[in-house]
Formats: structure tokens, sequence, C-alpha cells
């Protein structure tokens, strides 16, 4: 029983671990983001990366080796004693250069530390923009199917009262070419879902996600109310560049101290043993260069210029950010009006003059061309509300890429 309870466990374990590794057939937002974050090769290999940079605060913390030498002289003469000699040495570094060196690999991983941050941020927003574009091309797609199988209807009806002469066979096909339209539509947006889903897969980490998943979500309308003020305070605080901006002013300086310090001198305190024949003796000593010409002046210089760069490149950055609150800001608010202005206004209008025309044309009431109008004008408002929509939804995405967080303030 006890082996068979073994055996249980490793199917029921092995079973668990193939689930976990399958790839995902559903996908919603927040899985997207989530699968994004463990497994997109961008950001697993900027991972490792600061893994090698902490291993360097372990390099810089060492201290020097010390050194072992034995030398024999005149050995196998009988006439002559043999000498035998051993020293041993250990260099001493003066000047904090050891802490100045912890201090500089420190500042390095937190840069990469930062950067690592905001490599998940742009990651987050690619997600993000391939998942709203996949639902818009999916909302396309269905409006597409929706005003085919409305022409079709008109055209089948059409189609009777042809054979019975009501109508001209020219009538039924500039009928039949509009259809047109909407079968480019369906495939425009069948070739925009291809793309896109190929982004978001791309984007989350092809292995993870199976090629024919099909996504949890709605493209709906959502109002969000927006502080400018606090968004550009929390960018100021959140961004991870230029956390990172900052984070290399401070390692430009620690490289400066590092240099400063490399200036000093350092001594090897020596002890040697000597034994010739059956004498032996002792020594010690110690050895310090003499740093006349070469007092590391370049590298002290080339820090400094450092410094004054990665000042100058934190300033960048954080004009940059504003930058990019400011226009994102301004983004969404252009198009929440847009879509607000289809959706409350041109949309349920240019839906109602197309369900009147429509049932006018097939009493005979309108002409064609009238019928032919209200469906292009329907189409058109239609994708352009979708259009909005998504476009909404890519700019709010980039307000929290530009932030560096979400849009709620707290």
């Amino acid at each position: 029983m006890v082996r068979l309870a073994h055996v249980v466990t490793i199917l029921l374990v092995t079973a668990a671990l193939a689930q976990a590794q399958a790839p995902v057939t559903t996908l919603s937002l927040d899985d997207a983001v989530a699968l994004a974050l463990r497994e997109n090769p961008t950001v697993r290999a900027k991972q490792h990366e600061y893994r090698a940079t902490q291993a360097q605060e372990i390099t810089a913390g060492l201290r020097p080796n010390p050194t072992a030498s034995y030398s024999g002289d005149q050995l196998g003469s009988s006439s002559v004693d043999p000498q035998h000699f051993w020293a041993l040495e250990q260099p001493i570094e003066l000047g904090g250069k050891r802490g100045r060196r912890l201090d500089a690999a420190r500042a390095a991983i937190r840069v990469t530390a930062a950067e690592l941050d905001d490599v998940r941020r742009q990651t987050v927003a690619q997600v993000k923009k391939a998942f709203t574009d996949t639902l818009v091309a999916e909302a396309t797609l269905a409006l597409a199917g929706e005003n085919l199988r409305t022409i079709d209807e008109v055209e089948r009806l059409q189609r009777i009262r042809a054979e019975k002469g009501d109508i001209s066979e020219l009538e039924l096909t500039r009928i039949q070419v509009q259809r047109f339209a909407f079968e480019r539509d369906a495939t425009d947006a069948r070739q925009a879902i291809a793309a896109a889903r190929i982004a978001l897969r791309a984007a989350v980490g092809p292995e993870a996600v199976a090629p024919d998943f099909t996504l949890s979500g709605e493209l709906g309308f959502r109002d969000v109310p927006l502080d400018a003020v606090a968004l550009r305070r929390r960018a100021l605080d959140a961004r991870p560049d230029l956390r990172a901006a900052e984070a290399a002013r401070a390692r430009a300086r620690a490289d400066r101290e590092l240099a400063r310090a490399n200036a000093w001198s350092d001594v090897t305190p020596r002890v040697a043993y000597e034994r010739i024949g059956s004498a032996s003796t002792y020594g010690v000593g110690v050895s310090v260069p003499l740093r006349i010409f070469d007092r590391n002046q370049g590298e002290i210089a080339r820090t400094r210029a450092e410094i004054d760069r990665a000042d100058a490149l934190r300033e960048a950055a954080a004009v940059q950010v504003l930058a990019d609150v400011d226009a994102t800001l301004s983004q969404v608010a252009n198009q929440r009006e847009k879509v607000l202005l289809l959706r409350d206004t041109y949309l349920p209008k240019a839906q109602r003059v197309r369900d009147t025309v429509e049932f006018a044309y097939r009493r005979g009431g309108v002409s064609l061309l009238d019928f032919l109008d209200a469906q292009r004008t329907y189409r058109e408002t239609s994708l352009e509300h979708l259009r909005a929509l998504g476009a909404y939804w890519a700019a709010l995405y980039q307000l929290e890429a530009a932030v560096g967080g979400p849009w709620e303030t707290r």
C-alpha cells in the first residue's frame, strides 16, 4: 500500500507540473501581464544581468591574496651548503579602496535594478497595447459580420423582388457590390487579429501561450478621473528610467571616490625565512610603490566628467518624463471626447437612420442610393467608434507607462 501511495503521489505531482507548464489557452489582461513579467525573454535577460551585477559586489569586497614564494640555490653540491629561501607577502590596501569598491558595486546594482523595473514597465505597456489591439480587431470582425448578415438579408429579399420584376437587376447588383466593403472590413479585421495575436504572444512569451488562445475581456468604456498634478508628481517619484538616471549619478560619484582611493599607494609587508646549510635566518620587509608620475590623474578626471554627464542625463530624463505625462494626458482627453461624442451622439443617430432607411427601403419608400448611403454612414461611424475606443485604452495604458504606475490616485 505504501508503494502504491508513492506511485499515486508521483503521478499527481507529474500531472500538476505538466498542467502548470502547459500553454495558456484563455488569456485575460491580468494573466497576460503576469505571464509576460515571468516569461518574456527580454525581462528574463535583464534579470540575469541584474544577478550578474549583484555578483560584482562579491568581487568588490574581496581582499588581495597573499603571495608565497620559495627559491633554492647551490643545490646538489657537496662542497657548498645549499640555500633555501621562503617568503610570504600580504598586500594591504590603503585609502579605503575596498569600501569604495563596494560603494561603486552597490551603486551599479541600484542602476541595474531600476533598469530592470523599466524593462518590466515597457513590457507591460507592450502587452496591454497588443491585448487592446486584439480586442479592437475582434470587435471590428464582429461588426463586419453583423453588417454582412444585414445586407445579405436585404439582398435575399431584393432578389425575390427582382425575380418578380418589382426592381431592376441593376439595383440588385448595386447591393451586391456594396457587400464588398463589408467583406473587406472582415478580411482586414482577420488580418489585424492575426497581427495583434502574434504581437501579444511575442510580448507575453510564445511558449507560455497556445497559438489558438482566446481572449477574456471586453472593449468597454470606463471614464477614469485624472489629476494632472498628482500624476506628474507620481511620475517623478515612480518612473524607473528616472530612478535609473538618479542611480547612475550616485554611481558616478562612487566611481570618483574609488578613483581617488586608487591614487593611494598600497603597502606590502613581507616575512622571510632563509636556511643555509644548518644555519637559519629570519627577515621582515615592506614594499611601497612610489607614485611619482602615475597618481591616477586620468581616471579621476574621467570620473569627474562622468558626474557632469550623469547630472545632465538625469535632468534630461526628468524633462522627458514630464513631457510624456503631458502628451499622454492630452491624448487621453482627446480620445475620451471622441469616444463620448461617437457613443452618445453620432453612433445612435447613424444606427437610427440606418434602421429607418432600411425599413423604408424594404417597402419601397426610399431609393437604393439612400439605403446604401445610410449603410455606409453607419459602417464608417461604427468603425470610427471602435477605433476611438481602442485609441482611448491605448492612451490610458500609455499614460500608465508614462507615470510608472496605475492612473488612480489614492
